[in-house]
C-alpha cells in the first residue's frame, strides 16, 4: 500500500483527494500524455526489429490484445508472435513502475501463455524500488535496450537486448547481448537468461536462522536447565533488533507488562517454530522445547504452549506457521482447535505488522514473509518443511 510520510510534499497528486486511477497517475508523469516521446520511439524501434525476424508472424505497438482466459485483455507496449519460439509481451519501462501492476501483468500474461519481458533504456544508480521489483520478478536479470543493443539488433536483423545479471553481492556482472531465443520461459512466470536469485534467496533465508540455531545449541550447553535466559542469545538478539523496526521498543513494553525478558520470549518462540519446522522436515517429532517425546509430541507441545498465558498472543502466528507445513493436519485436532480458538478470544493476537512477527519472519521468511514466500513459490523453491507438499530442502 502507498503511504505518505509527514514531510512529504503536499503537491503530490496522491497526498489527498480522490484516489487516482493508474492511467491518470501515469499520464501525470508525462504532462498529460499516456507516454513520453522517448517511450514511443523505443516501442516503435523494437517492434520494427522484431518484425525483421523472419519467424515473426504478427507484431503490434500499444494494441489491445484480446484475452483467451481473462475477461479483459491488455495493451502491451510491443506484442510479437515468433513462430516456433513464443508469443512475447515486451514492456518498455522508463518511469517507476507500480508494484501492483507489475505483479498483475505477470499473472495475466502467464495465464495467457505469453512471455512478459520488461525492458529498460538504462539502469539508474541508485535503482528505484519499482525497478528492483521488476528485476526480482526476472530472477535477477535486467534487460536494457540502449544504443549498443540497437546497433547489434540492426546488424543481426532481430531484437537484441543487453542483459545485466545480479552478482549476488549487490552489483552486476559484465552485461552480455542476448536475443529472444536465449530467454528461458519454461520455469514459473519469470523470463530470464540465468537464474541469479534462487540460491542467493535460499541462502539469505537460512543465514540468520543459522545464527540463532548456533546460539540455541550453545545456550543448551551453557545453561541446560534454563537455556532461553542464556547470554549466548545476546549477539543475535541485538542484530535482530537492529534489523526489525520497533523490536527494541516492544522489548521495553514486554518487560513492563510481563516482567520478563523479550529476548528470552523470542528465543522460546524460535524454539517452538524450529521444532515445528524440523519435525515437518524429518517426519518425526524433534523438539527443542518441552520434554514430550511420543508420536504426538508436536501436538502436545502446541497444546501446552498455547494454553498457557505466555504464548496465547502468538496463536495466530503459530497457526499460520503450522498451516504452511506438512503438519497442517494438526490444526484439525479437536484439542488444538479448541485451544487456538480460546487463545484468539482471550488474548490480543500479534499480526504481520507486529515487531515480534516481523522478527520471526526474518528467521523463517519461507513461511512468515509473504513476499519471500511468493517469490520462492514462483521459483519452485519452497522447502519441504514449509509446504504441505513435500519438497527437497532441510529446515536448519
Amino acid at each position: 500500500m502507498y503511504a505518505h510520510y509527514p514531510e512529504a510534499s503536499r503537491e503530490c497528486p496522491w497526498h489527498e483527494g480522490n484516489t487516482l486511477r493508474p492511467d491518470d497517475a501515469r499520464a501525470a508523469q508525462y504532462q498529460g500524455h499516456q507516454e513520453s516521446a522517448l517511450h514511443r520511439r523505443i516501442c516503435d524501434v523494437i517492434e520494427q526489429l522484431v518484425k525483421a525476424d523472419p519467424r515473426c508472424t504478427h507484431s503490434a505497438v500499444n494494441t489491445y490484445l484480446r484475452p483467451a482466459i481473462h475477461k479483459r485483455g491488455r495493451w502491451p507496449d510491443v506484442y510479437a508472435d515468433l513462430s516456433g519460439l513464443r508469443r512475447f509481451a515486451l514492456e518498455v519501462q522508463l518511469s517507476k513502475p507500480f508494484a501492483p501492476e507489475i505483479a498483475a501483468r505477470h499473472v495475466h500474461y502467464d495465464d495467457e501463455g505469453v512471455a512478459l519481458v520488461w525492458i529498460f533504456n538504462a539502469l539508474e544508480d541508485p535503482m528505484p524500488q519499482g525497478f528492483h521489483d521488476v528485476v526480482a520478478m526476472q530472477r535477477g536479470n535486467a534487460f536494457v535496450f540502449d544504443d549498443e543493443a540497437e546497433a547489434a539488433s540492426l546488424e543481426r536483423a532481430t531484437l537484441v537486448l543487453k542483459c545485466y545479471m545480479e552478482d549476488g553481492v549487490g552489483g552486476w556482472r559484465t552485461p552480455r547481448l542476448v536475443v529472444l531465443d536465449d530467454l528461458r520461459t519454461d520455469v514459473g512466470r519469470a523470463v530470464f537468461v540465468e537464474d541469479c536469485r534462487s540460491e542467493v534467496l535460499k541462502r539469505r533465508c537460512k543465514q540468520q536462522r543459522a545464527c540463532w540455531w548456533n546460539a540455541m545449541k550453545a545456550a543448551r550447553e551453557a545453561r541446560p536447565h534454563s537455556p532461553f535466559y542464556s547470554d549466548t542469545y545476546e549477539t543475535v538478539w541485538t542484530a535482530l533488533k537492529d534489523d526489525v523496526p520497533g523490536l527494541a521498543l516492544w522489548e521495553q513494553e514486554f518487560w513492563a507488562a510481563r516482567s520478563d525478558r523479550g529476548r528470552a520470549h523470542a528465543a522460546m518462540l524460535y524454539a517452538i517454530l524450529c521444532s515445528i519446522a524440523r519435525s515437518a522436515d524429518t517426519g518425526r517429532p524433534i523438539l527443542f522445547i518441552t520434554r514430550f517425546s511420543d508420536d504426538s509430541a508436536v501436538l502436545s507441545m502446541l497444546n501446552s504452549k498455547l494454553s498457557g498465558a505466555d504464548f496465547k498472543h502468538c496463536a495466530h502466528l503459530i497457526e499460520t506457521f503450522v498451516a504452511s507445513t506438512p503438519l497442517s493436519d494438526l490444526l484439525e485436532k479437536p484439542s488444538l482447535k479448541r485451544i487456538v480458538k480460546e487463545a484468539r478470544e482471550t488474548d490480543e493476537q500479534i499480526e504481520e505488522d507486529h515487531p515480534l512477527w516481523q522478527a520471526m519472519a526474518r528467521l523463517f521468511p519461507e513461511v512468515l514473509d509473504g513476499l519471500v514466500r511468493a517469490e520462492l513459490d514462483d521459483l519452485g523453491q519452497i522447502p519441504r518443511w514449509a509446504s504441505p507438499i513435500s519438497g527437497t530442502e532441510t529446515a536448519r
